[in-house]
């Protein structure tokens, strides 16, 4: 077994049945929004949670991946090995997200956990039968595989056509529409669990570039309280 698969079998603790999709806080994003009694009952006979150690792998790339993941909890990096052997981060996944829509004989990126995460997963074989039933899973399933698309194009104009604080600017955006939340001052707190390095990675910047422009963002006054793992984007440059 490759060291990869035993961090990925290590860190990827044995499946539990869920007890509580009842009150699962993403459910409403999940494919279990489009679920009627009778198709949800399957479902819970073949979906499981899995709890995922930080730094371990859900899915490693080039390998088979057989199962659609949903993130319940925390958070996960993608990234890609390049032919000269540098990692290229290309995304980042949160609560609500899911991973692996489509059932793949080698997994085109890899998917480690940012913290200890939790996600439910769905095999891809039971997915199609539940499909045949409830025709919403299937429309789920096509809209999240064109937002992986879309989400890739803007990664590309992001990389290619934008300055290093219009992608650093753009990137605090993007995940404070995602998991950021307003303070009573009507601030927006971005938390950022992902180490600088990957967001450097993510955005093509050296991290030095990458901490030059935090600097020069704050000395602007464009965010606040800068730390390892947050900022601030005060309520005057709040995007609506």
């Amino acid at each position: 077994m490759s060291t990869q698969a035993q961090n990925k079998d290590q860190g990827c603790h044995a499946p539990d049945r869920p007890a509580t999709c009842d009150v699962c806080e993403v459910r409403g994003r999940s494919i279990c929004a489009d679920l009627g009694p009778r198709e949800f009952a399957h479902v819970e006979k073949t979906m499981a949670r899995r709890h995922v150690s930080r730094n371990k792998s859900l899915m490693i790339e080039g390998e088979p991946n057989e199962s659609l993941y949903v993130v319940v909890a925390g958070s996960f990096r993608l990234s890609k090995m390049l032919e000269d052997g540098r990692r290229q981060v290309t995304g980042f996944l949160f609560k609500g997200d899911f991973a692996g829509v489509r059932s793949t004989d080698a997994s085109a990126y890899s998917a480690e956990a940012l913290e200890d995460s939790l996600v439910c997963f769905f095999p891809h074989r039971y997915l199609e039968e539940i499909a045949a039933d409830a025709p919403g899973v299937k429309d789920r399933l096509i809209a999240r595989g064109q937002t992986e698309y879309h989400k890739a194009q803007d990664h590309i104009v992001l990389l290619g056509k934008k300055t290093a604080e219009e992608r650093v600017i753009s990137f605090i955006d993007l995940i404070g529409r995602q998991i950021g939340a307003d303070d009573k001052d009507g601030n927006r707190v971005v938390p950022l669990p992902m180490p600088r390095q990957d967001i450097a990675d993510y955005l093509g910047l050296r991290l030095e570039t990458l901490s030059r422009t935090l600097t020069a963002l704050r000395e602007d006054g464009r965010i606040t309280d800068v730390s390892r793992h947050s900022v601030t984007i005060p309520a005057d440059c709040v995007s609506a």
